[in-house]
């Protein structure tokens, strides 16, 4: 029998879907799956982490994403200390200002969790001491503010700007710093960032290919592995949502949308738009109850 852990059972407001666990010490687990993203942080002892494909020892400053779906659990640990930080990626995903244009955020939320389950990489991301010592604060206050949020106003901002202050910490480190076994994931996250941090205009393979040193083929099978889309896919979609939060948040004419976000031609566009959404750019603008979904 398969355990599932939902959402509704650990978040106490469905509309903040973050919580923050500390497990002192965590005792072994059997194999589980969740509804939701949880990102670990070893703070002392050991242990091995396992899923159905492989599995990995675990020791102090690892750091390391499980997506929602996956199956995992613990063994063999011995005294094992380590924060579980859930969370929905709807929280920051929609447009938290440049958070998707850092490689970092692709590299640890999107693509290392799918390349650990098929490709078994060995090693995972190792804070030093110090970043360990700069992260278990923030850590402490986020667990502090996020059990706080139905008692004391403020607390889900504060624990939110916890989790941001936190995240960008993290991608940042891992940028940084990279391994010898994560050179692909990294060549694939500077794609992803590239194309959130341009869609305002079309980006053609050639770039991609100058910016990771792929042919053609390579880029779009480790693309299409990390995504589920082709890099031409993922970018309309990306540029679709940019879109739609154009047409959210200002009065702008569906002709000077469609160039904000790189479509020169007012058709094309709207035949993307409905591919993506479901409907007209215009029924969209008029369909504000589809907004908030």
């Amino acid at each position: 029998m398969n355990l599932k852990l939902l959402a509704s059972d650990y978040f106490y407001d469905p509309s903040f879907k973050m919580k923050v666990i500390e497990r002192a010490p965590e005792l072994p687990y059997p194999l589980h799956s969740h509804d939701f993203f949880e990102l670990v942080v070893i703070v002392s002892g050991k242990g091995t982490h396992f899923t159905e494909s492989n599995s990995f020892t675990l020791v102090p400053g690892n750091v390391f994403v499980i997506t929602p779906g996956l199956e995992h659990g613990y063994r063999e640990v011995q005294d094992l200390h380590l924060y579980n930080i859930l969370f929905d990626n709807k929280l920051f995903e929609e447009s938290f200002y440049d958070l998707r244009n850092m490689p970092g955020y692709h590299a640890l939320l999107r693509i290392e969790p799918n390349f650990r389950n098929d490709t078994g990489i060995s090693t995972l991301m190792q804070l030093t001491p110090a970043q360990l010592a700069e992260i278990l604060p923030l850590l402490e206050h986020m667990q502090m503010e996020a059990d706080s949020i139905e008692t004391d106003i403020g607390s889900q901002s504060q624990a939110f700007a916890y989790l941001i202050h936190l995240l960008v910490l993290l991608f940042r480190i891992y940028a940084e710093h990279p391994r010898k076994d994560n050179q692909t994931i990294m060549r694939i996250a500077d794609a992803l960032s590239y194309l959130e941090a341009h869609t305002d205009r079309p980006v053609s393979t050639k770039e991609l290919m100058e910016l990771t040193n792929m042919s053609s083929s390579t880029l779009n099978r480790h693309f299409q592995n990390a995504t589920g889309l082709s890099p031409v896919e993922f970018h309309i979609q990306r540029r679709i949502e940019q879109a739609c939060r154009l047409i959210r948040a200002s009065d702008l004419t569906m002709g000077d949308i469609s160039e904000a976000t790189g479509f020169n031609d007012a058709n094309y566009f709207s035949r993307q738009f409905r591919k993506v959404m479901g409907m007209s750019p215009r029924q969209y603008r008029n369909n504000r109850t589809f907004w908030y979904r």
